[in-house]
């Protein structure tokens, strides 16, 4: 008896979070070790059309360093602010005035020495 495989969903959402992580070099079930659900959930995501991943977008978004606006639209990233980056300017603005200061130093420091070499 042969084997039949199932095709992909046509499900953009899934291809961009599938294309994600490729090209983060990551694998699914490291998303999904992430996101604490069984290996064979991504499977039921790219197969057999469920959208339980709905409920983890926050969580995949985190993940895989992209906005919920990617996944779900496909649109361009390039001028919109990153999960990781989102939670280091919250990071930024709970600090003091001082410690304030220090990190636009140490970035500026950074900069500085990168256009050196």
């Amino acid at each position: 008896m042969a084997t039949t495989t199932k095709p992909l969903t046509d499900n953009g959402i899934v291809r961009r979070i599938l294309g994600l992580i490729k090209k983060k070099g990551k694998k699914e079930k490291d998303l999904t070790d992430y996101l604490g659900i069984s290996s064979g959930s991504i499977s039921k995501w790219k197969y057999d059309g469920s959208i339980v991943y709905l409920k983890y977008i926050e969580e995949i978004c985190e993940y895989l360093d992209t906005t919920p606006n990617y996944l779900f639209f496909g649109e361009d990233e390039e001028d919109r602010l990153l999960v990781g980056e989102k939670k280091m300017i919250q990071t930024y603005r709970s600090l003091d005035d001082e410690r304030k200061k220090c990190v636009r130093d140490l970035i500026y420091y950074l900069a500085d020495a990168r256009k050196k070499h």
